[in-house]
């Protein structure tokens, strides 16, 4: 009986979950949202395609790891840039990656994530990931932001804040680093990169 016990409360709260994801989807997409969805035939470009599921900061380590893709396949098959074309998806608590410099310093990112800057060793108040994002975005890497997660940072910046969570929502769509583009969820963008040939690789 306890073992039937504990599976029906887990049961009803995997279905809590179920709706409350159901009820964060709604409240994540606005009315008439469009998708750029451009970076779809960028991928169709390239012979060689991963995507990474960046769903923690891991200090970067979804950058990282694009990186070694980048100069591996070039060392090993003398690939150049153009044939490969690794995609982040920053997702759930790996959002702040592609937040920018504003928004890590406005709502204090460094101490909620406890990432920390070297050159101040302190709490970081700008993104430190960004300049080695930009940099492989210049080589061709696509970073990817799902917007339910980044629905529920808002919700949670606006409650620390005292501000409301549609304010900061809209704040922090327009403040992704350059070239970010928004997706209608983490598992959308994961899986149509992976209809697009890529290869999937956990990003922490």
């Amino acid at each position: 009986m306890p073992d039937r016990r504990n599976f029906l409360t887990q049961l009803g709260a995997l279905a809590t979950v179920g709706a409350l994801d159901a009820a964060e989807l709604r409240a994540a997409a606005a009315p008439g949202d469009t998708w750029d969805t451009s970076w779809i035939d960028k991928l169709s470009s390239a012979q060689f395609r991963v995507v990474f599921n960046a769903d923690q900061v891991s200090d970067g380590a979804a950058a990282d790891y694009a990186a070694v893709f980048f100069n591996d396949y070039h060392e090993v098959h003398a690939t150049a840039d153009a044939q490969t074309r690794p995609v982040i998806v920053c997702r759930r608590l790996g959002t702040p990656l592609a937040l920018n410099d504003t928004l890590w310093e406005r709502y204090a990112v460094g101490e909620d994530t406890k990432i920390t800057d070297s050159a101040t060793h302190a709490p970081a108040k700008r993104n430190v990931f960004r300049s080695k994002l930009e940099g492989l975005q210049q080589r061709g890497l696509i970073v990817l932001v799902c917007n339910i997660a980044l629905g529920n940072w808002s919700a949670r910046a606006a409650k620390r804040t005292n501000r409301k969570t549609d304010e900061v929502f809209a704040e922090a769509r327009a403040n992704l680093i350059p070239g970010a583009i928004r997706v209608p969820s983490g598992i959308y963008a994961l899986i149509r990169a992976q209809n697009a040939g890529c290869a999937y690789m956990p990003g922490d």
